[in-house]
């Protein structure tokens, strides 16, 4: 029953690295005039909602522009990285590394993937934001492990 019971948890460790994978595969399967004007509305939106240029003497200096899309790849891949170490997490001292070569591995299909979509390419570019991205994500679930780790009570030694 224990062994059971520890399959069944190891498993619903991965749901959430499922559910941004195939949040990924469903936003690139978006034919490329759709994203545009999606991007393009939101950025509009953004733009109304934030103080114009005139108001701020900074922003007539160095005014910021956000690439969204590159923006949406960074966060989505972040997750799966960050996910993907989780599900890892109790397996080996190679989980980061097997990690981070799972999400490098599943952007290059992803791009792969976006060939065949109207509108959208393949990106060089994308696959090592994507890689980055996860990498980072990577790095915060480590820290976050170490810290976990840290604070769990410390066992007294038997002599």
């Amino acid at each position: 029953m224990s062994s059971f019971y520890n399959r069944y948890r190891a498993g619903l460790r991965w749901m959430p690295a499922f559910c941004f994978a195939i949040a990924i595969f469903i936003f690139s399967t978006i034919p490329g005039n759709e994203v545009h004007e999606s991007y393009h509305d939101l950025e509009t939106r953004v733009q109304t909602i934030s103080p114009s240029a005139s108001t701020t003497p900074l922003a007539a200096i160095n005014p910021v522009t956000i690439d969204w899309l590159k923006a949406a790849h960074g966060v989505g891949y972040f997750c799966l990285g960050f996910s993907i170490l989780y599900a890892l997490s109790s397996q080996s001292h190679w989980s980061p590394g097997i990690s981070l070569i799972l999400c490098c591995f599943y952007s290059i299909t992803d791009e792969l993937h976006q060939m065949f979509i109207p509108g959208r390419s393949a990106s060089s570019q994308d696959i090592l934001l994507d890689t980055l991205s996860a990498l980072i994500g990577v790095a915060i679930m480590l820290g976050v492990m170490a810290t976990k780790e840290f604070f769990k009570p410390k066992q007294a030694p038997v002599d």
